[in-house]
């Protein structure tokens, strides 16, 4: 008969000081790190190194064995904390996806997406072949070996890209809507590749008889579905749920948890991961417009601030990163992971015949692998998949290409040509009371200001691009800004156009404030980065201190006009 095992009060009592202590120096070290623009994670991996058998155990090794002991139960309440917080990580991860931009992006993002996945594969496959098996794991072979670090050295970080884009005002633009689009096509093939690789090698290891060729059709089958009727599905039933006298954001993130489960127990039955389901979940609840901007930015704060920095921390605590780091090894896949990665969707930029300096710039915000390699490492370390100095290898490869890319995409997008963004406010399309209660109606009343003074703009086509660029993909902004625009044909030089409305128009933002300062941007459809740099400038004078006070506090139309058109120049110098 079985021992029956039960949580004493002294369990409950470490585990208590445990997430107190490494919830803590995980956010004083993330808050320092991000405060000179690096990723969380960052700090959270070291707080795991500081606190795990790298530095405690070495220098204070009775200290680390109280904290963290070898006793089974209490591991075993550790990992599953960490485990929800790689669920619900690739949960959030899925909010960031958009369906709509991919069919909107069309060949742009499908060939960006697909030779930035196929390219590091390659240059992996060739490159991992020779490495010798003291680097494999105990329940590996050559190929898993091979498939496993190629596909983490390919898989790129869409939450680490995304916050950058935001941190630097030009995630709303096109360049940013492009690298998006891109990043979904290259997380869905990294994750099915790697997950299909995953399921058959534990079906294998279980000997399951189970159809390997079923497995993989089945698990497309559900994903197809998902990526189809499935957001329909969840928009429908969110749609119920709001008319009910229930919490409704309490409501929501309660069924958004249980589809995600309901996911991750399909995918799991399947013989894939159940990390895949909940990635699925998230893409459908992130495609629902039921779902506010609002609502699924509060369901990813809640996970960063309690489940992600315990999965990172915990990664530190299991490794000895200085007996494990093996500089060739580390050397050879983070050159992998960052020149294939960039190389990729370099060239995939330059198939698609997107300008010079896009291509670089799409190329470079394909660098970091952030959490998702980090998250696949884990996986197959944990199955003896691969080596402890493999994950050591993968943990830094993907610390270096999140702290590398912000520098270098800031480095692509100043070393562009100057210009005074100033220069193309219209005038006379510059309305300090916007009578328009819905966005809907600010975009069509901005549209008419233009469409008055440059008389070869037809309007109906000014209000069809713009809207159809907002459905795409929302142009709010925090602190009650919003940046709607659209690439034009018949457009010779670009047009900037500004509305204020006093009661506040709900545009979706992430921060739940209602937008007041509306600049409608037209630019030409061979725009050569010109949209970039508007939007850049016109975000970062808007979040100058006090300028939102003094747009809101004036009422004329010809002092405003001066204070925009002087904030906007946008000094860049081209390095």
């Amino acid at each position: 008969m079985d021992t029956i095992h039960f949580l004493s009060e002294q369990h409950i009592f470490l585990f208590l000081i445990q997430i107190f202590v490494l919830l803590t120096v995980a956010k004083l070290l993330s808050g320092f790190f991000q405060k000179w623009g690096w990723p969380a994670l960052v700090g959270e991996i070291l707080c795991g190194v500081l606190l795990g058998p790298t530095i405690l155990g070495r220098v204070f090794p009775s200290l680390y064995t109280q904290l963290f002991p070898a006793d089974l139960i209490q591991q075993n309440m550790m990992e599953t904390i960490s485990w929800f917080g790689v669920l619900f990580l690739l949960l959030v991860t899925g909010f960031e996806v958009r369906l709509s931009s991919i069919w909107k992006q069309g060949k742009t993002a499908v060939t960006v997406g697909v030779v930035g996945v196929f390219i590091p594969i390659l240059i992996g496959c060739i490159i991992f072949y020779g490495l010798p098996e003291k680097y494999w794991g105990a329940h590996s072979s050559q190929m898993i070996f091979i498939l496993l670090m190629s596909t983490a050295a390919a898989i790129s970080a869409i939450p680490v890209i995304a916050k950058i884009l935001h941190d630097m005002e030009i995630l709303k633009s096109d360049l940013g809507l492009t690298t998006l689009s891109a990043f979904v096509i290259n997380d869905i093939l990294g994750w099915l590749l790697f997950t299909v690789v995953l399921g058959l090698t534990v079906t294998g290891q279980q000997n399951h008889l189970v159809n390997p060729l079923r497995a993989i059709f089945e698990i497309i089958l559900f994903g197809a579905l998902c990526l189809t009727l499935g957001n329909k599905i969840v928009g429908r039933i969110t749609k119920t749920l709001k008319k009910t006298s229930l919490p409704q954001t309490a409501t929501i993130l309660t069924f958004i948890t249980c589809l995600a489960m309901v996911c991750g127990i399909i995918t799991q039955w399947i013989g894939i991961h159940a990390i895949l389901g909940f990635f699925l979940a998230g893409i459908m609840a992130g495609n629902t417009e039921e779902i506010s901007e609002r609502t699924r930015e509060i369901i990813s704060q809640m996970v960063h601030a309690i489940f992600v920095p315990i999965f990172f921390v915990s990664i530190g605590i299991k490794i000895d990163f200085v007996q494990n780091f093996d500089v060739f090894l580390v050397t050879i896949f983070t050159f992998v992971a960052i020149v294939g990665k960039f190389f990729g969707a370099w060239f995939g930029g330059v198939l698609s015949k997107m300008s010079k300096e896009d291509s670089i710039s799409i190329g470079i915000a394909h660098i970091p692998g952030g959490a998702m390699e980090i998250i696949i490492g884990m996986m197959a370390f944990e199955l003896k998949l691969i080596s402890e100095h493999a994950f050591v290898a993968i943990v830094f490869a993907a610390i270096s290409s999140s702290i590398a890319v912000g520098p270098l995409l800031a480095w692509s997008i100043n070393r562009r040509q100057s210009v005074n963004i100033g220069h193309y406010l219209l005038k006379g399309a510059v309305e300090v009371n916007l009578k328009g209660t819905t966005k809907w109606e600010a975009i069509e009343e901005l549209s008419d200001l233009v469409a008055e003074q440059m008389k070869d703009l037809d309007r109906e086509k000014i209000v069809s691009a713009v809207m159809e660029r907002e459905k795409t993909m929302g142009t709010s902004l925090e602190k009650g800004v919003a940046i709607p625009h659209a690439r034009l044909e018949s457009l010779q030089m670009p047009v900037i156009a500004f509305g204020r409305s006093r009661l506040g128009i709900d545009w979706d933002s992430r921060d739940g404030h209602l937008t007041r300062l509306i600049f409608l941007i037209l630019t030409p459809a061979e725009d050569e980065g010109m949209q970039l740099q508007i939007l850049a400038a016109v975000a970062r004078y808007m979040s100058q201190p006090n300028v939102h006070v003094k747009m809101m506090g004036m009422n004329d139309t010809g002092k405003v006009y001066d204070a925009l058109k002087h904030g906007l120049k946008f000094k860049n110098q081209k390095k």
